[in-house]
């Protein structure tokens, strides 16, 4: 990672001098310079609009004047749209009242011509009439019922004729009316369009001789401001290249003192490791010792694997002689523990409990002569941690059998059926076990 951080600091700087030669103090220095000059650009440029609008000031009755005139004539052009579509509207009545008009006299005509005749064949196609069936009052030709009198009475005819003649005058008139109307809408609304014009000529004139002389001086500003801006866009990316370099800088310098300490912590936990190494070839010779100095006929050879930090006897790990049983797991538990204890109370670093409670260490042996030798033998080693660590162990051995030795180092407590409990240690005792019993049911 440092390397690949010291190739991208020399891509990134060479880069930067090729580009361009200024250093990132002079380009903060030139950034500077155009933002001031920038700020007073920018006031130049509102100060030309500012004139602009205060000149153009006084054109603000004649720009309201042309907006209500513009908003007028919408109005009219809506109301011309909609009278003409009234009229639309009206020559679609006429017409009706009309074609209902020419349907009425072809229709009496048709009554008066055709009513006195009795038609004997079809009309059409010359065939017989005589023998078709017809129901009563129901045309011979076409089968359909006969009209009213009312239909073909020659007064209601006439009647209706006045009363349609009587409409399609009435329409006519309201049609002119319409019609009058909408010219009037369109004269109104050609004239609103005529001041709409003149308006708009007048402002263009009284505009002009405002905006022409300083159109070119904003035009000016307004360039020299972009330029700036581009200017300092400019120099801002150069600088924050500049910045990655910086960036890239401090992380070598980060990375360089994260190695300086990982070596110093690797030297520190090596000299540790040495020490453990140390520590645990002590304690795998301290094991092997006390193990074969019990001269027990199945041990060749005892050590302390320096991986899992488990005894390994005559080659076979720790989970086999456990599993194998007997008086070899037994001796190999107590001398292993029997190791632990004395390592922990020889070196403080090594956390293990000074307490051991050993269970019948004497059940793994026989019980001839040099059985009951090894039993001396590890009572003497027990004898020996209590006179050596005095009140910073403390030993708890349960043997059915009196120890094979005497000394003074350890307290005795009997127990048999009339004492079964250790002296000044309450006991609730079997009415304890009664309340107990009566909360569960």
């Amino acid at each position: 990672m440092l390397a690949a951080r010291i190739a991208e600091h020399k891509n990134v700087s060479a880069f930067l001098a090729a580009s361009d030669p200024r250093s990132d103090d002079e380009l903060r220095a030139e950034l500077t310079q155009l933002r001031d000059t920038l700020g007073r650009a920018d006031a130049a440029l509102i100060s030309l609009r500012t004139e602009l609008e205060e000149q153009t000031a006084a054109d603000t009755a004649l720009r309201d004047e042309l907006q209500a005139a513009i908003r007028t004539a919408r109005q009219a052009e809506e109301e011309v749209s909609a009278a003409a579509d009234l009229v639309e509207t009206r020559r679609a009545v006429v017409a009706q009242v009309q074609l209902d008009l020419s349907r009425l006299a072809r229709s009496a005509t048709a009554i008066d011509q055709l009513s006195p005749f009795e038609f004997v064949v079809c009309p059409r196609c010359m065939q017989s009439l005589a023998a078709r069936p017809v129901e009563e009052d129901h045309c011979l030709v076409c089968l359909q019922p006969d009209p009213s009198e009312a239909d073909i009475d020659p007064a209601a005819i006439e009647e209706t004729r006045t009363a349609l003649q009587q409409q399609l005058e009435d329409a006519h008139h309201i049609q002119e009316a319409d019609e009058a109307h909408l010219q009037t809408a369109q004269d109104r609304a050609q004239q609103l369009s005529f001041v709409i014009s003149s308006l708009r000529r007048e402002l263009d004139a009284q505009t002009r001789d405002a905006v022409a002389p300083r159109f070119d001086a904003i035009a000016e500003a307004s360039s020299r401001v972009a330029a700036l801006k581009a200017s300092i866009d400019a120099i801002t990316h150069l600088r924050e290249s500049w910045a990655r370099v910086r960036a890239i800088d401090a992380d070598i310098r980060s990375i360089k003192a994260e190695r300086r300490q990982v070596n110093k912590d690797i030297k520190e936990k090596s000299e540790r490791l040495k020490a453990s190494q140390s520590l645990l070839g002590d304690l795998s010779t301290d094991f092997g010792r006390l193990l074969t100095g019990w001269n027990l006929p199945w041990v060749e050879t005892a050590v302390i694997d320096r991986d899992s930090y488990l005894p390994v006897v005559n080659g076979q790990p720790f989970e086999s002689l456990q599993a194998s049983g007997g008086g070899l797991a037994t001796s190999v538990n107590l001398a292993y523990h029997l190791t632990l204890l004395t390592s922990g109370l020889d070196h403080a670093d090594v956390l293990v409990p000074s307490l051991l409670v050993i269970d019948s260490p004497r059940k793994a042996f026989g019980n001839n002569p040099s059985d009951r030798h090894r039993a001396a033998e590890i009572y003497s080693r027990f004898r020996t941690l209590a006179d050596a660590y005095g009140e910073r162990l403390q030993l708890i051995i349960a043997d059915s059998d009196p120890p094979p030795i005497t000394t003074d180092s350890f307290g005795k407590v009997e127990f048999d059926y009339e004492n079964p409990m250790v002296p000044g240690v309450d006991h609730s005792g079997p009415e304890h076990v009664t309340r107990i019993a009566q909360s569960e049911s």
